[in-house]
C-alpha cells in the first residue's frame, strides 16, 4: 500500500505519547477514532487538529472499509477479543503492550495470526528508544563483547512529576484490578523492561525472584527477579524499588532507570529512559581503559514515534515489525514467571507457564 489509513481505539492518557508519531508521518493518514467516551475521542481530534470519522463502537470501526489498520490504546484485559475481531475482519493490528494476561489468551490469539495474512505486532516502544537501541548496536556489533550480566534497576517515587501530558481521570481505575491484571507494575511496567532485556541477550532459562506485595496493588517494591539466559553464561537482574519522598526529575512518570550491560570488552550504560534523575549523556561505555560518551535522541517520546514509524514502514515495505507474536508470547510468560519463582520461592522456567 502506498498509505496506511489509520484507526485509533482508546483515546485515553497513553494516545498522547502513542499518536504523535502517526501524526507525523507522511504516509499515514488517522481517518478515524473510537473511544467510549465520545467526548475524550472528540477533543483528543481537537488537539491532533484532525478531521475523522468518530465510530460509535469498535464493531462500527471493523465494518469501516476505508480503514486499513487500528492501534490498539485498551485496556489489557480487552486485547484478545479486540485482536482476534480485528484480525478477523482484516485489519492489520498493531496492539498496546501487555498482549494479554495469560498465556492461553495469547495462544488464541497466536491462532488468528496465523489464519490471518495481515500484520500483527505488540507495541513495545522501549525497543524503539534510541539510547536502548544504541546499546543493541553495539551488543551486536561485538564491541561489548561476550555479555555475563544485564541489569535493569527501576525507582518509583511517591512525588508527582512535571507531567508534560494530560493524566486522565480513572486512567489507573482498570490498572489497580486484580480480578483483570496479572500483576501490578512488575507486569504492567515490567512487561517493557523483560522485553529489553530478552531483545538484547536473548532467550530465559530459569528464573527466581521475590515480588513484595503492598496495599496498593500496583506499587510491588521492593521486588527483584534473576534469571539465566538460555545457552550462555549470562545473568540479568531486574530491580524495582521506591523513594517515597524523593522527587524525581521528568515529564512523564514518578520513576527512573538505570541499565548496565557487562561484557568482555566492557561496561556498557543506559543512563536515560523515562525519567531524567542524572546529568549524563543518555549511553556510557567503559572499556579500554577510557570512557566513551554517546549523545542520541533521549527524550522518551521518541521511542513512542519510533514505534509508531516502524509500524506504518512495515505495512508499506511488508515486512513484520519488531514484537510479533512468538516474541510477545516469550516475554509474557518470563513475566508471569518472576510471579510464579516468587510465590513457589523456586526456580521456573518460563515454557512451563501455559
Amino acid at each position: 500500500m502506498d498509505k496506511v489509513n489509520l484507526a485509533i481505539i482508546g483515546c485515553g492518557t497513553i494516545s498522547q505519547l502513542n499518536v504523535p508519531g502517526y501524526l507525523e508521518h507522511e504516509r499515514c493518514d488517522v481517518v478515524a477514532l473510537y473511544d467510549p467516551i465520545t467526548e475524550r475521542a472528540e477533543r483528543r481530534a481537537a488537539q491532533w487538529e484532525l478531521a475523522p470519522r468518530f465510530h460509535e463502537s469498535f464493531e462500527d470501526v471493523l465494518n469501516d472499509s476505508t480503514v486499513d489498520a487500528v492501534e490498539l490504546l485498551t485496556p489489557t484485559s480487552l486485547h484478545p477479543e479486540q485482536i482476534i475481531a480485528a484480525l478477523n475482519a482484516g485489519k492489520h493490528v498493531s496492539c498496546q503492550k501487555p498482549i494479554a494476561g495469560t498465556v492461553s489468551e495469547t495462544d488464541a490469539i497466536a491462532e488468528a495470526v496465523a489464519r490471518s495474512d495481515k500484520t500483527f505486532r505488540v507495541t513495545e516502544n522501549f525497543l524503539y528508544y534510541p539510547p536502548i537501541v544504541k546499546a543493541k548496536e553495539m551488543i551486536e556489533s561485538g564491541e561489548v563483547g561476550d555479555l555475563s550480566m544485564v541489569r535493569i534497576r527501576t525507582v518509583w517515587s511517591g512525588a508527582e512529576p512535571n507531567q508534560s501530558y494530560e493524566v486522565e481521570d480513572g486512567a489507573l481505575e482498570w490498572r489497580q484490578d486484580s480480578n483483570i491484571n496479572a500483576g501490578g507494575l512488575v507486569y504492567d511496567d515490567g512487561w517493557h523492561k523483560v522485553a529489553t532485556a530478552m531483545w538484547w541477550a536473548g532467550d530465559v532459562e530459569r528464573i527466581s525472584s521475590i515480588v513484595s506485595k503492598t496495599d496498593d496493588f500496583m506499587i510491588e517494591s521492593p521486588s527483584a527477579a534473576m534469571w539465566k539466559y538460555a545457552n550462555k553464561d549470562c545473568l540479568a537482574v531486574l530491580e524495582y524499588a521506591s523513594a517515597a519522598n524523593m522527587p524525581l526529575r521528568g515529564k512523564y512518570y514518578p520513576g527512573d532507570e538505570f541499565m548496565e550491560i557487562i561484557g568482555s570488552n566492557g561496561i556498557l550504560w543506559v543512563t536515560r529512559c523515562t525519567g531524567e534523575m542524572l546529568d549524563m549523556p543518555p549511553v556510557v561505555f567503559h572499556h579500554d581503559g577510557v570512557t566513551t560518551s554517546y549523545q542520541t535522541p533521549m527524550d522518551w517520546i521518541e521511542s513512542f514515534k519510533g514505534a509508531s514509524r516502524d509500524f506504518v514502514d512495515s505495512l508499506v515495505e511488508e515486512r513484520q515489525p519488531n514484537m510479533n507474536i512468538h516474541f510477545a508470547k516469550k516475554v509474557l510468560q518470563t513475566t508471569l514467571a518472576i510471579y510464579e519463582a516468587s510465590e513457589t520461592e523456586r526456580w521456573v522456567r518460563p515454557e512451563t507457564i501455559t
